[in-house]
């Protein structure tokens, strides 16, 4: 069956990991949630070295798509309550980048060795994670919520400095999270009318994300480059993408900081648009003149990473801090595993059409669509997105 490959597999099952670690991440605690997380990790990857065949690679795989929701929902919801609000942004993009380097370094793992060996290397990554817990403190935001402040204070002591004046931050913990304190779960407040609209607005934002085509290029690279009709060979631009997203990436945060999430969405989109029209009209003329024109065969590479650039700025991170950040406490973990959710079935379905719409499309139209969207949600970055830039999260 098409989809079962291990790369679809894992994308699938971060749903049911995220729906199933949202919960444990409310009651239980964010740290508890990580460390299961990463034991589950440690035994995909023993899975896919240790069990022979292609069902060893499955139930790896699986097992690693659970972990990988699980993650998504515990880090993401950490890193934001942990950090102060001047910096949530680099936070965020630290752990994205994170995501990034890891695909590479696997990927640079695959050219040498055989796939056990890839697993046997990669699961010291969760086994790091998993020793990094000792010293990882609980989330202050979750302790206050649960009626432990002495435990909130400390924390907050130990993050913020001795001079900082704990009392205040703890009391506006408390007053942001009244209605839901001592509550194990506040499901009802998922349907206020407030957690609604905002519920709506990041789920938007994740579409319009993977409708940039960002996921599509980052996945069919070789086969865009060749069918592009680029000079440079197909393998080294793929690697050249992922690079230029990735080294973005690293400035990004304090851009995103500095801007505001609004503003850095409405530049991220603006930087996008502009190299797929580009490329959009180069390959039209290219297809219909064919050899009767002079075709730049390094147009099709800058034009692409621009563009993957302009991903790294707010059009990637920026939904997954305000999927964060535009929830509370109480319910921030179940709020967000929903958004990841719509997240996840929204870049599967714009891999899946890739090709189709390739076909229908062609080249041409399917890059001016492209660049459409990206003009699409500068308008609703504008007109929807609620700023978050330095507001205390609880």
């Amino acid at each position: 069956m098409k989809l079962l490959i291990p790369g679809s597999l894992l994308t699938f099952c971060t749903i049911p990991g995220a729906w199933f670690m949202a919960p444990l991440n409310a009651i239980l605690g964010r740290r508890p949630t990580m460390v299961i997380s990463a034991i589950l990790t440690i035994f995909g990857w023993l899975a896919v070295a240790l069990m022979p065949g292609s069902i060893g690679i499955l139930v790896g795989r699986a097992i690693s798509g659970i972990a990988a929701g699980g993650i998504s929902v515990s880090v993401n919801t950490y890193g934001i309550e942990m950090a102060d609000p001047e910096v949530r942004g680099l936070m965020s993009i630290i752990i994205n980048n994170g995501i990034l380097a890891g695909q590479v370094v696997t990927m640079g793992l695959g050219y040498g060795l055989r796939y056990y060996g890839v697993a046997l290397v990669n699961l010291f990554l969760p086994l790091m994670f998993l020793i990094s817990q000792i010293w990882l403190p609980e989330s202050p935001s979750f302790l206050v919520v649960k009626g432990r402040e002495a435990q909130a204070r400390k924390v907050l002591m130990h993050l913020r400095g001795s001079s900082a004046n704990t009392d205040m931050e703890v009391k506006k913990l408390k007053d942001m999270n009244q209605k839901d304190l001592g509550k194990s779960l506040a499901w009802r407040e998922l349907f206020s009318r407030q957690s609604l609209k905002s519920g709506v607005i990041v789920t938007t934002l994740f579409i319009l994300m993977h409708f940039t085509g960002y996921l599509v290029v980052s996945s069919n690279a070789s086969r865009i480059f060749a069918n592009a009709g680029s000079s440079v060979d197909d393998g080294v631009a793929a690697i050249i993408i992922c690079a230029v997203q990735l080294c973005a990436g690293v400035g990004a945060g304090f851009l995103i900081d500095r801007l505001g999430r609004k503003k850095s969405l409405m530049l991220s989109n603006a930087i996008m648009c502009i190299p797929l029209a580009i490329l959009a009209t180069y390959v039209g003329v290219v297809n219909t003149e064919g050899d009767e024109v002079q075709t730049y065969g390094w147009i099709p590479l800058a034009c692409l990473m621009i563009s993957q650039a302009g991903v790294a700025v707010g059009v990637n991170p920026v939904p997954y801090i305000l999927s964060s950040e535009y929830f509370p406490t109480s319910i921030r973990s179940q709020a967000s595993s929903i958004c990841y959710t719509f997240g996840t079935l929204a870049g599967v379905a714009a891999l899946q059409l890739y090709t189709p719409m390739l076909e229908g499309m062609t080249q041409t139209g399917l890059y001016a669509f492209y660049a459409c969207v990206c003009a699409l949600g500068i308008l609703f970055a504008y007109f929807v997105v609620r700023e978050t830039k330095g507001e205390l999260v609880g």
